[in-house]
């Protein structure tokens, strides 16, 4: 029997019409492999033919990513934002040593993108969700593997925090 599988979205809306401005989507194994990857790429697809920003962002390493394009970067990370009615897309890519980026969070024209601190906002996430209680840092992390740099620094980070 088939199971149903919600994965949460941060929608931006217009509070008037409440037409959809931006869409915000981290990512999830679901839509990284089949069979989710194709009904994901569909949404992408229906959310810019409808005009929406789409700002996606993609913490795992493993699986397909929902877009393809030969100068994506190689990074463990992405982050990506799809401006509605373009074909420009940004992309942030960093490595499991680099800061998070802030990123811009379309607003419905005229008002300015909102910056959006990822760091800060994954910090409170992760404590606000106590995952240091539910998380083994001493288990190595599930493949693609690190390189043994990536590895050494991860262990430094993980003494120097004081977590285990």
């Amino acid at each position: 029997m088939p199971i149903e599988v919600r994965i949460p979205v941060v929608e931006i809306r217009d509070r008037q019409s409440n037409q959809l401005i931006t869409a915000i989507e981290i990512l999830s194994p679901v839509n990284k492999r089949d069979p989710g990857l194709i009904p994901y790429r569909e949404k992408r697809k229906h959310l810019h033919e409808a005009g929406v920003h789409l700002l996606e962002i993609d913490l795992l390493r493993r699986g397909q990513r929902p877009f393809n394009h030969p100068y994506l970067p190689k990074n463990h990370y992405i982050i990506t934002l799809v401006r509605a009615e373009t074909n420009r897309t940004d992309v942030w890519g960093f490595d499991i040593k680099d800061p998070l980026p802030t990123v811009p969070v379309p607003l419905k024209a005229p008002d300015p993108d909102v910056p959006l601190n990822m760091g800060k906002v994954l910090n409170i996430i992760y404590e606000r969700s106590l995952y240091h209680l539910s998380i083994n840092y001493d288990d190595i992390p599930p493949p693609p593997a690190f390189s043994e740099e990536d590895q050494a620094w991860m262990k430094e980070l993980l003494k120097k925090e004081n977590i285990s």
